[in-house]
């Protein structure tokens, strides 16, 4: 037992370190190559739908708001999961996934815009990235310390696994290497336990103060993008109306969408005095020329 605490102890410090590489990062290369491995656990846990008509309309709307996020390096990829939950998530380094579920609901392009713009929110303040150092520093037991070590173990695998001679491969990731070959009697079990990380901080949400983030940046980014801002109070609204009518919570349905903190109806006001803030103060200006 005490080995195993001793174990789990060294594993918080390690994805301590390495998370703490991929958040000083100031290029994207760190955060892809973290993302490359989460877009491939997605891939294996979930079905994507291969349309290009469908994928180039939600790339085109995404990169013209993700333009306005004044991270250029980032190159955002944008997949569609065949899934009816109504949700949509990111992995770090521009992953975008928009379940058929999401499509389902909305109604136009500044609605899509909205929801994407949150998405790219969370990617450009690496937000992901975060959670993960918060959940090493807290060194936390049971099943965050759990979820922690799994993600620590998927980006050290993530590295040992890259394609030979891929853009993913570099020497800074010999640590991740070294970590992944010395630990491989346990490494491919905790490595996929990225996906309950990932269940965490990506498809449940990553908290009150960077949802709130999030959505203040999808309302700046989608108004520069030339959308309407008002979109994301207009989801958040049907949002709630779904959530009551079909009595959906937290134990029920996951989505980072419905259940995510603060809650729609703190996220709605939080939205609208936003919005509101800019227009308040035009007019005062007009009020005072007249003057």
């Amino acid at each position: 037992m005490r080995a195993k605490s001793v174990f789990l102890g060294a594993a918080l410090v390690s994805l301590l370190t390495v998370s703490a590489a991929l958040g000083a990062a100031g290029p994207s290369s760190q955060e892809v190559k973290f993302g490359f491995y989460a877009d491939r656990e997605i891939f294996l846990n979930r079905t994507f739908v291969f349309n290009d008509v469908l994928t180039q309309r939600i790339s085109e709307i995404g990169n013209r708001v993700a333009s306005a996020s004044g991270r250029p390096e980032i190159e955002y990829t944008f997949r569609v999961v065949n899934d009816p939950t109504i949700n949509v998530y990111a992995a770090s380094g521009g992953f975008v996934y928009i379940n058929t579920g999401v499509l389902d609901i909305l109604e136009n392009t500044d609605e899509l815009a909205a929801i994407l713009g949150h998405e790219i929110g969370h990617v450009s303040q690496k937000h992901q990235i975060k959670f993960l150092q918060s959940a090493a520093r807290s060194r936390a037991t049971g099943k965050l310390a759990g979820m922690a070590m799994g993600a620590m173990m998927g980006a050290a695998l993530g590295a040992a696994t890259a394609p030979s001679g891929s853009s993913y491969n570099s020497p800074t990731y010999s640590y991740q290497q070294q970590m992944s070959s010395q630990m491989m009697d346990v490494g491919i079990k905790a490595g996929m336990a990225l996906g309950d990380a990932m269940s965490v901080s990506m498809i449940v949400g990553y908290g009150r103060s960077q949802e709130l983030e999030a959505d203040s940046l999808a309302i700046r980014y989608t108004k520069e993008a030339g959308h309407d801002p008002n979109a994301l109070i207009r989801v958040f609204k049907k949002l709630a109306s779904i959530r009551d009518n079909l009595k959906l919570n937290q134990d029920n349905y996951v989505s980072s969408l419905i259940n995510a903190q603060p809650g729609l109806e703190e996220r709605i006001k939080e939205a609208e005095a936003l919005i509101a803030a800019p227009q308040k103060a035009a007019g005062k200006k007009q009020k005072g020329k007249k003057s």
